[in-house]
């Protein structure tokens, strides 16, 4: 009697715990929206989150952007992680987009991802529908409604969603140009994926992509044969034009969280810049003194500018512009009619760029 009067206690004071945190408000990550809609493909209820770039509402221009799968869980880790990244001048400003559903998502997602049906089983089989979504759908509706530029378009996806990923890659390869792939989960529907790849390096030469596919530390110990490495040996066999391709396994990690990692390498990666080599001749006429104390020098095959109390490299992207590995950083040199350099001007924070003239 006194258990059961003691557990009627416990459920009453835990019942009006839920009832008061429920009348708190919401956290909601700021500059965010959602949008809802009904698939007229497979007549499922999807949401998109969606995070448009800070500069979003001062500019006109159009921008690249990332769509996440599993958006109700990893929007708000990929918004993170991108948001420190572009601080830092990684990665240009972006949108980003959480693909998600307004149902049960343990099981749309299995549904949605899976690309062979079981049958008796209805939530299985629906990646060639949900592919359909995603191209004639999803980003129909954020084109419309966002000024992405139409032809940088991100997509990540993580275990089954990881899956999902890679089926896109081999089944609509002009669908993105830049996938994030972490664990996928390459033993799902009898380990089909190595399928698609060699059906698809068959009939193939070119995948003009830049992919990261990650694997963890402690999932790879699982596991006498590994299908991540065997996966990245026989991608790599297929040797294919235009794919640039990097491969990384996380460190005393597993499954699900070496993904915080994965992203951040992965963003990195896949919008990583240019380093194009200039002649020593050419770093000589840029070395000097500027206005308002700015020092670049040239030792080696590189410039360097005085910044952050010492001396940061500059990484050229051409011949005129450089820009500062992991800083907000880019500088363009001036030249005048005679091919005199004048100046550069120099831009923190993607903020108006301002000159500097040179003085010796």
């Amino acid at each position: 009697m006194y258990n059961l009067k003691l557990l009627t206690v416990l459920l009453s004071f835990f019942t009006c715990t839920i009832a008061s945190y429920s009348q708190n408000p919401k956290v909601e990550l700021p500059g965010t929206q959602v949008l809802k809609f009904k698939s007229a493909i497979n007549n499922h209820d999807y949401e998109l989150y969606i995070e448009l770039p800070g500069s979003y509402s001062d500019t006109t221009k159009t921008y690249p952007v990332f769509y996440s799968l599993d958006g109700e869980s990893e929007f708000p880790l990929v918004s993170s992680i991108n948001g420190a990244l572009c601080y830092e001048g990684y990665v240009p400003e972006m949108i980003i987009v959480g693909i998600g559903w307004q149902d049960d998502a343990n099981n749309s997602r299995n549904r949605d991802f899976s690309a062979i049906a079981v049958a008796g089983d209805t939530n299985t089989g629906g990646a060639k529908q949900f592919l359909d979504v995603i191209k004639k759908e999803v980003i129909a509706l954020v084109d419309g409604s966002f000024r992405s530029d139409k032809k940088n378009n991100t997509l990540y996806g993580g275990s089954l969603g990881g899956f999902f990923a890679l089926y896109s890659l081999f089944h609509e390869p002009t669908l993105f140009n830049r996938y994030i792939v972490c664990s996928p989960a390459l033993q799902w529907d009898g380990e089909i994926t190595f399928k698609y790849e060699k059906d698809f390096a068959g009939k193939n030469r070119a995948l003009n992509v830049k992919m990261l596919i990650s694997s963890s530390q402690f999932e790879e110990e699982l596991f006498t044969v590994s299908n991540y490495k065997k996966f990245i040996s026989q991608i790599k066999a297929s040797k294919y034009d235009g794919l640039q391709l990097e491969s990384l396994v996380v460190a005393k990690m597993s499954h699900a969280s070496e993904g915080a990692y994965a992203i951040g390498r992965g963003l990195q990666f896949v919008f990583s810049k240019p380093e194009f080599n200039v002649d020593n001749l050419i770093l000589d006429k840029y070395a000097g003194k500027y206005e308002q104390d700015w020092v670049i020098t040239h030792t080696g095959n590189n410039l360097y500018i005085n910044m952050f109390g010492g001396k940061a490299k500059l990484v050229a992207e051409t011949n005129e512009s450089f820009y500062v590995k992991g800083a907000p950083v880019t500088c363009q040199f001036q030249k005048n009619a005679n091919g005199r350099v004048i100046g550069y001007s120099l831009s923190f924070f993607s903020n108006k760029a301002v000159f500097f003239k040179k003085l010796n």
